[in-house]
């Protein structure tokens, strides 16, 4: 299972897909990316009892992500965002399903929400957004303070950030202030994250 620490994510990708070692290729990725499965299961109104089975649902999530993921397609999106999304449009069919189960006459407004969009729309619609603001942040940002907005905008924590690029958190941390500080100025990102969030 050590040997698949070193392995690049591209590589890993392909065991993945190609069926090669599946099973620790898989785990791998998995390992990889906990913290962003943790990070959207937590984004949503999930009870106790159903937490596991949310992270049930975005593991499922990620690995059909792995799947089908093209970054000759994507244009600038990165797996992890893919990923994102995929794993938020799992857990929002997975609050439907739920709310439909219960047969709940009162549904929470995330759910409501959630119920009123439709996934590949939505999808659609957030990539496209996504890739844009890529495609500007690139060009605003050193190639430092780009991998981080990229893992923030992913949801990886400042230490998660600081230890897979090999920096202090403190470098993070100010890394993020000129970033804001940068992207504030840009009239075009701050309308797009605006749609986004």
């Amino acid at each position: 299972m050590d040997s698949f620490k070193k392995i690049e994510l591209s590589e890993l990708l392909l065991m993945v897909r190609e069926g090669r070692s599946a099973d620790p290729a898989f785990s791998e990725l998995l390992l990889r990316y906990t913290p962003l499965l943790r990070a959207r299961v937590a984004t949503y109104s999930f009870s106790e009892s159903e937490i596991s089975e949310a992270m049930q649902e975005a593991s499922i999530a990620l690995h059909s992500a792995a799947m089908t993921y093209d970054s000759e397609k994507c244009d600038g999106v990165t797996f992890g965002l893919y990923a994102g999304v995929c794993i938020s449009n799992r857990l929002k069919s997975m609050l439907r399903k739920n709310a439909r189960d219960n047969q709940d006459t009162t549904v929470t407004s995330e759910a409501e929400k959630i119920s009123s969009g439709h996934d590949l729309e939505s999808y659609i619609a957030t990539r496209d957004l996504c890739e844009r603001v890529m495609r500007i942040a690139r060009g605003l940002l050193s190639e430092f303070e780009f991998e981080v907005f990229r893992m923030g905008f992913e949801r990886y924590s400042t230490k998660d950030i600081a230890e897979s690029l090999g920096r202090s958190s403190k470098s993070v941390d100010n890394a993020k202030w000129r970033i804001s500080k940068r992207l504030r100025g840009s009239r075009e990102i701050c309308d797009i994250l605006s749609d986004i969030y």
